[in-house]
């Protein structure tokens, strides 16, 4: 059968012998995955050296060698074999090797020449993973300063090819397909109703169409609802597809059956696949994509719309056999908006092992390196904070003795760190189970908050014979158990738990969390994040714990599994943490703590109080009163009174020099100031002690005291012989409230400031109640007061109120006290 490919393979094998690098552009089903390889086999370039070509999927690696050596009538490991995680099929005869990302990461590392190696062939590059990236980078690396000779072939269906071509220097080769029309139906559905909407489409599909339906899905939660949801169809298979599935599971999907085939997948069966009989295509829009949050530390899948290219990726699967359709559960308006390709997975990815893989291949500066999207700088930071938190990377960004032995394990930096320690602990055995429940997770189990239930469930399935939903965590463990040379699980004993969180503590130092004052399932973490716990789970109330695993939820992270630890554990794996003495003011208890403390990064272990100078208690006092602003003093009617009479005089007399008194340059000068008063004191309550019209009049001397007493007095004589205070504070003027009978005689309004700011007088009723707010006395006396008197006499009867204010005496007695007074 001809495919697309073979029209450009003779210009592929012309440009290769020509340049080092070339890209090449073919469609899903071209056939560019297993005709290339096998045609430039032979090719006189290549001296008879292998061919390494990097597929991003495990599952997608094992169909392209097995489809290969099917085509040279082989059985795969001869000339075409495979490498991936847990996995592998090759054998010396073998030149074409299918590896996946990490395991090319691994080769360079450990040979950086590639000796043998001819050619590297990126397949599905659009695909943009971490490693991919990573990979080309150092190939490009090699290439340029090692191997002149080496070629690199960048294969994608859909890639801005332009940006590639000029960081690579590399010619681009256009293979444009065979693909037959798809009709494409619009139709819009929300978010909400995602899962339903596409069980619905389904339906309808499977009413209006023929062929195998391909329905993409963002993740395995979704997919087994649809499942359930269109479990029951006559005469239909419904078959999952997506990363965490069994071997056995995935193939069943990709291969053909007997009846009509519903295949609800992820986006793995975008282009890396091939799934036969597929010529209708349902695509919900939606995908998962891990994002990395540099400042919590934490990667979480983020439910995002595809890019067009995935689109159109996926609209493609439905033509490669005939016409087909395609129902896309948005409208055209929405597709006009989705972002033109999707995001490369660097720019949101937790970048810790591509910090130590740089590390060890010897860089400190990334941008030394031929990037198509260079690494974030925040994230990468982020990564490199993560290593030396793990006692891999020191200040200098150099890899420490424990961070070579940890670039030699093939597993992220946390659990080559695990399983370090469980090797000095003598608890291999368990660091293995925990690594593949952690890198491969049981398939359709929700997590127990409780990581030693999951171990349990394990044990169990183990025991029993029946793994199916450990099966691939089993040939993780296995993978690893091999790895140290430790028998299979098969008949394997149990062994002690104690250690579990030892381990997860050295794996997760970010992670260790202690119970906050007051809570039961509220944690802080040494990151200085904080986590929860979901109500009434086994671990609530544990004072410490150290979740491995955690989901950002805003302000709190979940925690979703978690194992305890006690504080002799933390100090036994982290006997070095420091005690710092740590003074402050407690502004939620008003008072100051003082207190030595033993940290691990932000997390307080153990604290005893200490005793500090009466100089270090000031000192902490006027930092509260810096940050939480001088209302912790008390602010008396006296003092509002004095500030406000200096206020007065500065404005009266601005020629003179009067101290500031406003609360921005109390503030500036506090030290000055306040520090003499401040004595011992050590709460909110003891603040409130504090003399502060004592503290404030220190800043004058005796002169501008006197001087103030007389401009701006606190009291004042009336007519009547009364002293009066003076009520300053007020937005107006100073006010004198006093009992209009005790201004008799008064024809001019009270002045203060050698005459300069006339009072503002409150004359009141002998109850005290104001009767009028003047300040003109004299019109007063004239216009307002007979009408004062005929209201007010039948009143206050007792009281004088005479028909000529200007001669009666002031007074602030009773007429029958006046008559006694003038008898005796």
């Amino acid at each position: 059968m001809t495919l697309p490919i073979h029209s450009i393979l003779d210009e592929l094998k012309t440009t290769l012998s020509n340049h080092p690098a070339v890209i090449l552009q073919a469609p899903p089903g071209a056939g560019k995955t297993t005709l290339v390889p096998l045609t430039l086999l032979e090719e006189n370039w290549l001296q008879g050296k292998t061919i390494l070509m990097l597929e991003p999927r495990r599952l997608a690696a094992v169909n392209a060698a097995r489809y290969m050596a099917e085509l040279t009538r082989e059985k795969v490991g001869q000339t075409v074999g495979y490498r991936i995680r847990y996995q592998r099929q090759i054998s010396r005869q073998t030149r074409i090797e299918v590896v996946t990302e990490g395991i090319l990461t691994r080769r360079l590392q450990s040979d950086p020449e590639l000796k043998g190696v001819g050619l590297v062939i990126f397949d599905e590059f659009h695909e943009r993973n971490l490693n991919s990236d990573l990979a080309l980078a150092l190939c490009r690396d090699t290439q340029t300063g090692l191997r002149e000779d080496l070629k690199i072939l960048v294969m994608s269906a859909t890639l801005d090819g332009k940006q590639l071509a000029g960081r690579l220097d590399a010619p681009i080769l256009t293979c444009k397909g065979q693909s037959f029309p798809v009709t494409v139906h619009h139709t819009s559905q929300t978010v909400n109703a995602l899962v339903d909407g596409t069980a619905a489409a389904v339906r309808k599909a499977l009413h209006e169409t023929v062929g195998d339906i391909l329905a993409f899905l963002p993740g395995a939660g979704e997919i087994n609802r649809c499942q359930d949801i269109l479990r029951g169809l006559k005469d239909v298979d419904i078959h999952p597809l997506y990363g965490s599935l069994s071997y056995s599971d995935q193939e069943a999907a990709i291969r053909p059956g007997k009846n009509r085939k519903v295949v609800l997948a992820t986006n793995i069966a975008e282009t890396s696949l091939t799934i036969e009989g597929v010529s209708v295509v349902v695509d919900s829009g939606f995908a998962r994509q891990p994002r990395f949050d540099p400042g919590s530390g934490l990667t979480r899948l983020e439910l995002v719309r595809i890019s067009q290219a995935s689109a159109e990726q996926r609209t493609g699967r439905a033509g490669r056999l005939g016409p087909g359709t395609c129902y896309r559960l948005w409208n055209a308006g929405t597709h006009g908006s989705l972002l033109p390709f999707t995001p490369p997975e660097i720019r949101n990815a937790d970048l810790a092992p591509l910090a130590l893989e740089l590390a060890n291949w010897g860089l400190s500066d990334p941008q030394e390196l031929t990037w198509l999207d260079p690494p974030p700088a925040a994230h990468l930071e982020a990564g490199r904070q993560l290593l030396q938190l793990l006692g891999a990377m020191d200040e200098r960004r150099q890899l420490t003795a424990l961070g070579k032995r940890l670039a030699q394990i093939p597993a992220h930096p946390r659990l080559g760190r695990m399983l370090l320690v469980a090797k000095e602990l003598n608890c291999l055995p368990l660091a293995c189970d925990l690594v593949g429940l952690f890198s491969e997770p049981p398939s359709g189990r929700r997590l127990e908050s409780d990581l030693q239930t999951s171990l349990e469930h394990l044990w169990r399935s183990r025991k029993k014979g029946n793994v199916n939903e450990f099966r691939k965590t089993e040939q993780a463990v296995n993978y690893w158990r091999n790895f140290h040379k430790l028998p299979s699980t098969e008949n394997c004993p149990a062994y002690d738990l104690s250690h579990i969180g030892t381990l997860l503590a050295c794996a997760f130092p970010d992670r260790i969390g202690r119970l906050r004052e007051g809570e039961k399932n509220r944690y802080r973490f040494t990151s200085g994040n904080g986590g929860y716990l979901r109500e009434n789970t086994p671990l609530t109330k544990q004072k410490f714990l150290v979740a491995n695993e955690v989901i950002g939820r805003g302000d709190e992270d979940q925690i979703i599994q978690a194992s305890p630890l006690d504080l002799n554990e933390i100090l036994a794996i982290y006997p070095d943490c420091p005690w710092q003495k740590q003074v402050f003011w407690h502004s939620r208890d008003g008072r100051i703590v003082a207190r030595s403390v033993r940290c691990l990064g932000k997390l307080n272990l153990m604290e005893k109080p200490i005793k500090i100078s009466a100089e270090e208690e000031a000192r902490v006092i006027l930092d509260a009163l810096r940050s939480e602003g001088l209302e912790l003093l008390d602010w008396t009617p006296q003092v509002v009174a004095f500030i406000a009479r200096v206020r007065l005089v500065k404005e009266a007399f601005p020629e003179e020099k009067w101290p500031q008194l406003t609360r921005s340059k109390l503030l500036e000068n506090i030290d000055d100031w306040l520090l003499p008063f401040i004595g011992r004191a050590r709460t909110r309550k003891d603040l409130k002690s504090i003399d502060l019209l004592t503290a404030l009049q220190s800043l004058f001397d005796w002169q501008q005291l006197k001087h103030l007493e007389r401009l701006a007095p606190e009291r004042i004589k009336v007519a009547s012989g009364s002293n009066i205070r003076i009520q300053y504070g007020t937005e107006n003027s100073p006010v004198l409230a006093v009992k209009l009978q005790e201004m008799f005689g008064e024809a001019d309004t009270p002045r203060i400031a050698d005459g300069r700011v006339a009072l503002q007088l409150h004359l009141l009723s002998p109850a005290g109640r104001p009767l009028q707010v003047t300040q003109d006395l004299r019109s007063f006396w004239n216009e307002v007061y007979p009408e004062v008197k005929k209201e007010m006499k039948g009143r206050y009867p007792k009281h004088p109120w005479p028909d000529d204010p200007w001669n009666a005496v002031a007074t602030r007695h009773t007429k029958q006290r006046i008559n006694r007074q003038r008898n005796f």
